[in-house]
């Protein structure tokens, strides 16, 4: 379930995304980017990530998470209950005034950054009767933070608004036209503004979008006309895409009916 913030809010948070699995499981999940760091609160068990050697790594309780790049296996040894705070793209950057690149697919617990208060934070919210409260809680916190905020920058608020525009099916060539400054200047605030460049964060939309589709489009219907539609030249490069990001074949996404999220889904 997806919640809206606040309006307030809305410059930092994209929504909330309210995870709920039921009964205690052994499961694997897969999780890959949708383009926006986060804020995660569990209320049940963590999750187990796995590196890439394959151990297994117990996730905080509450942690911040940056950018994925590349598709994470996680496991479930128990309850599955969680609130993420899905954060825009830049979020993080505008938050704690560091490179967002240097937080690409890092897991760092809550109290790490944000000490005693981070502390008394969890306690609050995973405490709470209800989730609507924990919302509350995370708000107020929040909004405590936006007289440190600075300014959105001009350049990388034009950027996004025509990379969403155009559903990121778009060339930075293409891109650099409508704003005024360099490929260079443009990379460099791509990596310190969201922590990835302006082609992978373009093509992360493009995926995005897809994936809407692709959940639209009727079962045993070939996805060769989506796939054009959505800026994909071929189905040979959509397929190496989509294993390589999530995996998963585009079959096997648009055969699993119980997603958790758009890029946060249950495999055998």
């Amino acid at each position: 379930m997806q919640l809206s913030p606040t309006p307030l809010l809305s410059s930092i948070v994209k929504h909330y995304l309210i995870i709920d699995g039921g009964e205690a499981v052994n499961l694997n999940y897969r999780l890959f980017s949708d383009g926006n760091p986060g804020i995660v609160f569990h209320f049940k068990d963590p999750l187990y990530r796995h590196d890439k050697n394959n151990l297994l790594h117990l996730q905080p309780r509450c942690f911040v998470y940056g950018q994925i790049t590349n598709y994470n296996s996680i496991t479930s040894h128990g309850k599955l209950g969680m609130l993420v705070v899905v954060l825009q793209p830049y979020a993080l950057f505008t938050l704690l005034h560091i490179a967002a690149c240097e937080l690409n697919n890092n897991i760092i617990s809550l109290a790490d950054i944000f000490g005693g208060e981070a502390e008394y934070l969890e306690e609050q919210i995973l405490n709470v009767p209800h989730i609507t409260n924990a919302i509350s809680i995370i708000e107020k916190f929040l909004i405590a933070r936006l007289t440190t905020i600075k300014n959105s920058d001009a350049v990388m608020q034009m950027a996004l608004s025509t990379i969403y525009k155009n559903k990121g099916m778009l060339t930075v060539e293409s891109l650099l036209k409508s704003i005024p400054v360099t490929e260079r200047q443009l990379e460099r605030k791509f990596s310190e503004h969201i922590g990835t460049s302006p082609k992978r964060f373009a093509d992360i939309i493009k995926f995005q979008h897809f994936l809407k589709q692709l959940q639209k489009h009727p079962s045993g219907k070939t996805i060769t006309e989506l796939s054009y539609a959505c800026g994909y030249y071929d189905q040979a490069h959509l397929n190496n895409y989509f294993k390589k990001n999530t995996g998963v074949t585009p079959l096997q996404y648009k055969a699993n009916n119980h997603l958790l999220a758009i890029n946060f889904m249950p495999v055998n």
